[in-house]
């Protein structure tokens, strides 16, 4: 399996086909299928093979600094790998990518305490996918990092004053796992 991943990323997350994965680990198209039941479920898997090289440990003073830091990084790996952007947007996760968000959440939990498990996924998710937002426009792309700061700037502003997002019926996690 790992030699069908490394494949995929190799020729490409956002433009692999099951045929070229195939040609570049030498074996014929039906033999993914004995892996894989298709280039989604393949296409997650090395997608999140590529997630899991993101490096969340960084020493920073502030959360909005460890996160400002943590979310370049993720932008950083996107631009190397094409068609990460659309897993980190929108999945289907494999559990070492809610492994990942949980490593962040409890990262920005050290910083505040009191601060719900929900609210603090917010705080850490949010700049990330901002981050990744605009890569690759000539005209945003740029202005991304300031963007990004000002975001965390305001949600440090909001949480001091004691306003913090409501938590929602369901789990952040089953946002995550859901295939939606």
């Amino acid at each position: 399996m790992a030699s069908l991943l490394d494949a995929a990323v190799a020729v490409g997350l956002d433009t692999f086909t099951l045929a070229d994965v195939a040609v570049h680990v030498g074996v014929g198209e039906s033999t993914i299928y004995n892996y894989v039941p298709g280039r989604d479920v393949l296409y997650a898997k090395a997608a999140a093979a590529v997630f899991d090289r993101l490096d969340i440990d960084a020493d920073a003073d502030t959360w909005t600094d460890y996160i400002d830091v943590v979310a370049q990084r993720a932008v950083d790996l996107a631009a190397r790998h094409p068609g990460l952007r659309e897993y980190v947007f929108s999945g289907p996760y494999e559990p070492t990518t809610v492994a990942t968000f949980e490593a962040l959440i409890a990262r920005v939990r050290r910083w505040l305490p009191d601060l719900t498990e929900h609210a603090a996924f917010v705080v850490t998710s949010r700049p990330i996918l901002l981050g990744l937002t605009y890569l690759g426009d000539p005209v945003l792309e740029p202005v991304t990092p300031w963007l990004r700061r000002a975001l965390l700037h305001g949600l440090a502003t909001a949480l001091t004053n004691g306003d913090v997002p409501p938590t929602p019926p369901t789990s952040w996690r089953s946002k995550l796992r859901s295939t939606d």
